[in-house]
């Protein structure tokens, strides 16, 4: 392939079309007037992130994108990495929509930007990039950020901020959010949507609810004056409520032909998917065993997160095999964790734990090398090895940690996230986004970070009563999708869930079609809340189907019927 480098546009305003922006029906929080004055011009700061030559890029289609940090806790030094691709359609009415990958822990720069749903594939090569003719920024301006800290580029000055749950997740996404509009405040008018896939199933939902409360409470800074326009948001294949999604997974592989129906009743009858979900019993990485020993009792709790701090799980594999010559506290955590595991290496035999984990063990075997984000495609494909990492160091306790293990074989994820991790990692392309200047990361820029410590508690909670406060307090609309051919956080777990809030039908179940005439999916209404599944379609509905996913959140953002 030929090598490429391009020079974007500096400003795409000049070939915008005045055309009169999508509101809300109701007028949403902005007059039709307020928003028909003329678009001011990007302020010197926000030119200070435009990038003005990405390496590789084709020189068709024009694309522009600002890149940089944002600080969101000087006294903590945290800033947040965001990448903003303005829309290449009609940038001054198009929505804006922020995107969010999930993990947690995985960049939606490696995710969303580079491999799902950004202007831009990357190559075999390294070197060059190839367009996304089906990218979301064809239809809207879209805002991808690395949250929370620690992920991607984004950092942190304080090293206990590692340690973090939904929280301070959602509250430093929407300080990134306020910040960002002043920076860019040409789009504060725009109608605002969140987005995102996995895991983002609690930070969209949580960002929704803190943004409309700080809509109504917030005086800081006067920022109560432009309020963010939130209008609903998007999100996919969301991890929502741990029981209702871990038994639609085992559903799903026994509905399937994955699994036995042996295995499948002695999974449902021995595990525990509410707490302490199937888990793989042959570790092969160090936080992965950590969670086993802590889940069946064999450490403590303050054993487990001592470690968890005083580790760097990227270089410790396995955990008893290397230390840090460095870290005498390290060491000493290791030796309290190595003791217990020597005189209790298995859960009591004929135990409910042990019996799960060979339950588990069992289906692993059944499944075969398949990709489990995607059941009828091959295991090498973009987004399934980096989630899969992820959920191995971070969900290890219920289904989808257990299911990650076959698709894990080596150091580097396979394909595209191998190549967007090359790319990525490339000194040009970092300086070129405005990313590591200093060269702050202590590694190699990562898809999906073992450097944070996520609350174990948030990653089990449930999100059904922020739903629920959502329904019946505001006046936001939501999608939640589905690729239906996804196993890990499958269309079953989730239609079980929103069956669980007795909303009533206010659209009846039917096929929604895609530009092709076919089907691209079935969908229901239930007043401000709507699903939909991707037919055909995996766990990375963006990438899986580009065409059916594009259809749909298009149609979604412009208040268009599926």
């Amino acid at each position: 392939m030929r090598k490429l480098q391009v020079v974007l546009l500096a400003c795409v305003g000049l070939a915008c079309v005045a055309a009169r922006p999508v509101d809300r029906e109701d007028g949403g929080l902005f007059a039709d007037a307020e928003a028909e004055h003329a678009w001011p011009p990007h302020t010197s700061r926000a030119e200070e992130d435009r990038v003005s030559a990405l390496p590789g890029a084709p020189a068709a289609p024009v694309v522009s994108i600002f890149s940089g940090y944002i600080t969101v806790d000087e006294g903590a030094g945290r800033e947040l990495f965001y990448v903003f691709v303005e829309s290449s359609s009609k940038p001054r009415t198009d929505p804006l929509v922020l995107w969010l990958n999930g993990g947690p822990g995985c960049s939606s720069l490696g995710g969303g930007f580079l491999s799902e749903l950004g202007p831009y594939y990357p190559t075999p090569d390294g070197e060059t990039l190839q367009p996304n003719k089906f990218a979301w920024n064809t239809k809207a301006s879209m805002l991808y950020l690395e949250s929370p800290a620690f992920v991607g580029f984004s950092t942190s000055n304080t090293s206990s901020d590692a340690r973090v749950g939904d929280d301070r997740t959602a509250a430093d996404s929407r300080e990134f959010l306020l910040r960002w509009f002043d920076r860019f405040p040409r789009y504060r008018r725009h109608a605002f949507w969140l987005s995102g896939e996995s895991y983002a199933g609690h930070y969209v939902p949580q960002l929704a609810d803190v943004i409309l409360r700080g809509n109504k409470a917030d005086s800081s800074r006067d920022r109560h004056e432009h309020p963010i326009n939130l209008q609903g948001f998007l999100v996919g294949n969301a991890w929502t409520h741990a029981p209702t999604d871990n038994r639609g997974a085992v559903d799903f592989w026994w509905s399937h032909g994955i699994i036995s129906s042996e295995t499948r009743d002695g999974i449902v009858g021995k595990c525990d998917f509410a707490r302490v979900g199937p888990l793989w019993s042959h570790q092969t990485d160090s936080r992965g065993a950590l969670d086993f020993w802590w889940s069946h009792g064999i450490v403590s709790t303050e054993t487990v997160e001592g470690v968890q701090h005083n580790c760097d799980f990227a270089a410790i594999d396995p955990l008893l095999q290397e230390v840090d010559e460095e870290g005498a506290e390290k060491a000493l955590y290791v030796s309290a964790v190595e003791q217990p595991l020597r005189s209790t290496p298995h859960p009591p035999l004929g135990s409910k734990a042990e019996k799960c984990d060979r339950f588990v063990e069992q289906a692993m075997e059944e499944m075969g090398s398949i990709n489990i984000y995607d059941i009828y495609a091959d295991v090498c494909l973009p987004g399934p090895a980096r989630v899969a990492r992820q959920l191995a160091l971070m969900l290890r306790d219920h289904p989808a940690g257990a299911a990650t293990r076959k698709l894990i074989t080596g150091k580097q994820d396979p394909c595209i996230d191998s190549e967007a991790e090359a790319y990525l990692n490339r000194r040009d392309v970092q300086l070129a986004l405005h990313a590591n200047v200093s060269g702050q990361l202590p590694g190699p820029w990562q898809d999906c970070t073992p450097r944070i410590e996520y609350s174990r508690e948030d990653l089990l909670s449930s999100v059904l009563p922020l739903y629920r406060r959502l329904l019946e307090e505001e006046d936001i609309d939501m999608l939640v999708y589905s690729g239906d051919v996804d196993a890990i956080v499958p269309v079953i777990g989730t239609r079980n869930w929103i069956r669980g809030l007795q909303l009533p039908v206010t659209s009846a179940w039917r096929p929604w079609h895609g530009r092709t005439g076919q089907v691209g999916g079935w969908t229901v209404g239930h007043g401000k809340l709507t699903f939909a599944t991707v037919r055909g379609a995996g766990h990375m509905v963006p990438y899986t189907q580009q065409v059916r996913a594009l259809d749909m959140f298009t149609r979604w953002i412009h208040r268009q019927p599926l």
